[in-house]
């Protein structure tokens, strides 16, 4: 189900062209074509945009806030796909089990910041999604009120990220949690959030 009335082939559909958005988004920060490929595929581009947004709707397509804590209620056997309608946020294939998360991501050159290493930014992200995420799923509408970061190591591009979030405590609105990245066992990041449970509001949350 989704929030925004589509069918589920329009879904599917924007899905897979969020997702080949993603490859174009990387092979225009990677090409190394020549001057004239390159004018031909921007012109090729400029008519693919005025194609799509002859009609556009005001936000990117979202999925029912309640979606990830069904996916906690069935087990780690199904993953939540998150931001999978939008090109430009990080998409991650999330877990759940009990009060944990899991995913597992590979950062390509777009999340490039010191030479061969993941930004810092990207990471923040990484955690944030994870964090907040696994707080949605308890059914608990939170925003992140505060998040710490400890980055112990370089965190290097095309290679798996075990990506992991637990709960650590829960009083009245807020939730308190920690999450982390991995690479080959050793853990690069660390962080800590703090959820504030929000009253009277009406959200979805993809």
């Amino acid at each position: 189900m989704l929030v925004e009335k589509v069918t589920e082939e329009v879904a599917e559909e924007v899905a897979e062209l969020a997702a080949a958005t993603r490859r174009l988004m990387l092979a225009a920060a990677t090409t190394h074509v020549e001057a004239h490929e390159l004018r031909t595929a921007r012109a090729r581009m400029d008519e693919l945009t005025a194609t799509l947004g002859r009609r556009t709707r005001p936000r990117a397509l979202r999925a029912p806030f309640d979606a990830p804590g069904r996916a906690r209620e069935v087990g780690p056997e199904v993953a939540w796909p998150v931001f999978r309608f939008n090109p430009q946020a990080l998409p991650l294939a999330i877990r759940f089990d009990g009060d944990a998360a899991y995913a597992t991501t590979v950062p390509n050159a777009l999340y490039e910041g010191p030479p061969e290493s993941v930004h810092g930014g990207y990471l923040a992200h990484l955690m944030d999604c994870m964090l907040g995420t696994l707080v949605q799923a308890t059914g608990r509408r939170s925003v992140t009120g505060t998040l710490d970061l400890r980055y112990h190591a370089r965190t290097p591009l095309d290679v798996p990220l075990e990506l992991g979030a637990r709960i650590v405590s829960t009083s009245g609105r807020k939730t308190s949690a920690e999450a982390w990245v991995e690479v080959d066992g050793a853990r690069t990041v660390e962080a800590r959030g703090l959820f504030i449970e929000l009253q009277e509001i009406s959200w979805a949350t993809s």
